[in-house]
């Protein structure tokens, strides 16, 4: 049973009793230190939430300490925080969801995942993949530098990172105790998975970009909702009735609004169908002219997909994108996490190694090419990186769930660059002029400790290296 809309104090304990159990079963991680580190803002009262953003000190956060109870035999976790109780549950390889109780079943038949092997003998079709720091002729020590800008403070808790050069791998990084097989939490880079995935499915076929009246609940000839496009959904442009506070303009402080859990990440928190919260969500805009950061559009997304490219099936699409993705670009570690009817919660929720991660955008510096295969076309991927300048009119800085450098708001990368983001600064980095991928992977709770400076600062020092 999902947790009410109206309980936002509980939605949020329960998001984080999410990340907490995620944190524990798939990267190996200490409970209270996920808590202390990945999703204690999550289950803070509102009041002390928007302290810690507004004087920039998360001590307040720091000082909660709350309950938190693992099963490791039947895999779940349960927190109890201000006289509240939430609990998330393991199923199979998708991951953990949250449930409304310890013995709670979830609405799908789990799926084995089994990646194939990457195949071959050079890089990218090998694995594990040597570094070679002087491979594209590189300055070693600005390298060193460069990681040394993102490493050296120990509170921005960065955990990971990797540079490709002309196809090489030049830089690579991991914070103890974690390594190269560390799936790591990743949060919206999610998103781009999802572009990846429609991506392959136009290539399949299976669906346009262009094309509108996707969804059979939109099919009314009187629903505005038929003219919603495949491309105005990667656009984050659908015009659905979403409500959210987690975009580059808002107050990332707020969590609730008129007594209800935002939409945003009630999908994460809640233990809903993801599916039928997002799809009968009525317009509150005309598509294409309103581009706001919401969840339901990626979560739409990849529905679509399923519903396209699987049948309709939720158990043949959980194995789909190893299948039509990770399997074909050498990727073994990657975790898309579900609700507990077996949709992906792509939009946020999904773990892998950095090493995936730096794959996914060697995949797409290729422009969709890998291994003599064209898994998307050269234009989709021409698309993702390109701003919705319509839609994104007010800050046209956003593609086909990509973000873009188009208006230089990372002043130390040409304007050419996009990538991949995550909440608390991951990133999988593209700049095509330069043929350079730079993976970055960090705990949110680096987010207050300047890691957004120290992120450019690294930028600034690979491109040295390489010029």
């Amino acid at each position: 049973m999902a947790i009410p809309q109206n309980n936002p104090s509980l939605c949020g304990l329960s998001w984080a009793t999410k990340v907490i159990a995620s944190g524990v079963f798939i990267t190996g991680r200490e409970p209270h230190e996920i808590f202390r580190r990945s999703c204690n803002w999550m289950a803070a009262p509102d009041e002390m939430l928007s302290k810690a953003f507004e004087d920039k000190d998360p001590s307040g956060l720091m000082a909660l300490d709350p309950v938190i109870e693992v099963n490791r035999e039947e895999r779940w976790v349960s927190v109890t925080l201000n006289g509240e109780t939430a609990c998330a549950k393991g199923f199979g390889e998708q991951g953990v969801c949250g449930v409304d109780g310890p013995d709670a079943d979830c609405h799908f038949d789990p799926a084995p995942i089994n990646p194939r092997p990457p195949a071959g003998t050079d890089w990218p079709d090998t694995d594990p993949v040597e570094v070679d720091p002087g491979a594209t002729g590189a300055d070693i020590g600005k390298l060193d530098e460069a990681l040394g800008a993102i490493f050296g403070n120990p509170y921005q808790f960065t955990n990971a990172a990797i540079v490709l050069h002309k196809g090489k791998v030049i830089a690579e990084r991991y914070r103890d105790p974690f390594d190269r097989e560390t799936q790591f939490e990743s949060w919206s880079m999610g998103k781009s998975i999802a572009s990846t995935l429609v991506g392959i499915a136009i290539k399949e076929g299976h669906l346009e970009l262009d094309e509108t009246g996707v969804f059979e609940e939109w099919s009314s000839p009187n629903d505005p909702r038929r003219e919603i496009s495949v491309r105005n959904i990667l656009n984050m442009a659908s015009g659905l009735s979403f409500t959210g506070s987690y975009g580059a303009n808002e107050d990332h402080a707020i969590r609730q609004q008129d007594g209800l859990y935002l939409d945003h990440i009630y999908v994460y928190a809640s233990g809903t169908d993801s599916y039928e919260f997002c799809v009968n969500k009525p317009l509150t805009d005309a598509p294409d002219t309103a581009g706001r950061y919401r969840n339901c559009d990626p979560l739409l997304a990849t529905a679509l997909v399923r519903q396209r490219a699987a049948g309709g099936d939720v158990q043949a699409f959980l194995d789909w994108p190893q299948k039509k993705l990770y399997d074909e670009i050498g990727s073994t570690g990657m975790v898309l996490e579900t609700d507990p009817y077996g949709h992906f919660l792509i939009s946020g929720h999904d773990y892998g190694r950095a090493m995936d991660w730096a794959r996914l955008g060697q995949l797409h510096l290729q422009r969709g090419a890998w291994g003599g295969k064209q898994l998307f076309s050269e234009e989709f991927a021409e698309f993702v990186r390109t701003p919705a300048e319509k839609a994104w009119a007010h800050d046209p800085y956003y593609g086909g769930f990509f973000c873009t450098n188009a208006t230089g708001i990372i002043p130390t990368l040409p304007k050419d660059a996009y990538w991949m983001s995550g909440g608390g600064r991951q990133r999988v980095m593209i700049v095509p002029s330069q043929d350079l991928v730079m993976v970055r992977l960090g705990h949110i709770a680096g987010f207050a400790f300047g890691i957004h400076e120290a992120l450019d600062e690294h930028y600034r020092l690979v491109l040295e290296a390489i010029s």
